[in-house]
């Protein structure tokens, strides 16, 4: 395993999400029975029930720049933006650590015995998890699912190969999320795209759905990218131990008294 650390980190933070320019495709709107068949299928994948936090080992991967690497993580998450992080080495000890209650987060890297923390909102965050990403939808994206406020007035429309795509709007008013649904209604993609130029800022592909002890199901990969961030990132969930709830105290990082602690304030 390569020693800079920090570069891939980074981008894990970012919830694995990564760059490429690219456009939606055209679309017609739907009407008649199938644009009633659609908002019932909508319906029912916003209305399903579903867990609220996920303890698991998961493997993580970025692309860019004709590189890849994998790194192996433990990671427990809770909703709405509940994250702890534990990136280790090749003989599982931890080498950085994250945590985070979604407005806040500490970073402790075991190897330079450095602790950094501030705020979600800082751009050394924002610059990997863009600021039209609500932190409140951490969970949501890890999970497969899509917040309902997100797809107010949703419309639905229809590619040249058939199919269906629902657009709703966001309270910036400057992106649209667009979703598509696979054949046993679980979420396939999910995309952010700037209204204006239809440009892919942020898309989530998600495969190898699993069950779990409530109405939906859990994707077992996440694949990401969009010209938002620098690179392509996947997400894989090696193994799940669990769906229940978590004590919030397991996402407190406390940094070791021998610790540098660096506050981040840009």
């Amino acid at each position: 395993m390569k020693a800079n650390y920090h570069l891939v980190w980074l981008g894990l933070v970012a919830l694995l999400l990564g760059g490429c320019s690219a456009k939606l495709q055209q679309t017609t709107q739907l009407g008649g029975q199938e644009l009633q068949k659609a908002e019932e299928r909508l319906t029912h994948f916003m209305g399903q029930s579903c867990v609220e936090a996920v303890d698991s080992d998961v493997k993580l991967t970025w692309r860019a720049y004709a590189q890849q690497e994998t790194y192996s993580a433990a990671m427990q998450a809770a909703a709405p933006a509940l994250l702890r992080l534990s990136l280790n080495d090749s003989l599982g000890r931890p080498v950085l650590l994250l945590g985070s209650d979604g407005k806040t987060f500490t970073l402790a890297d075991n190897l330079k015995a450095v602790g950094y923390t501030g705020s979600t909102e800082l751009k050394y965050i924002r610059r990997f998890l863009p600021a039209f990403i609500p932190m409140e939808d951490l969970f949501s994206w890890l999970s497969g699912q899509v917040r309902p406020e997100r797809m107010q007035a949703a419309a639905a429309r229809t590619d040249a190969q058939g199919r269906v795509w629902w657009h709703g709007g966001s309270a910036d008013g400057k992106t649209v999320h667009i979703l598509a649904l696979d054949e046993q209604n679980r979420l396939s993609r999910h995309l952010v795209a700037d209204k204006q130029t239809d440009e892919i800022l942020f898309e989530a592909r998600y495969s190898k759905y699993g069950k779990t002890p409530k109405g939906c199901a859990w994707p077992g990969r996440i694949e990401l990218a969009g010209k938002a961030l620098e690179a392509e990132y996947s997400l894989e969930f090696s193994e799940i131990f669990g769906f229940e709830p978590i004590d919030q105290k397991q996402f407190h990082i406390t940094l070791p008294p021998h610790f540098t602690v660096k506050q981040k304030n840009e």
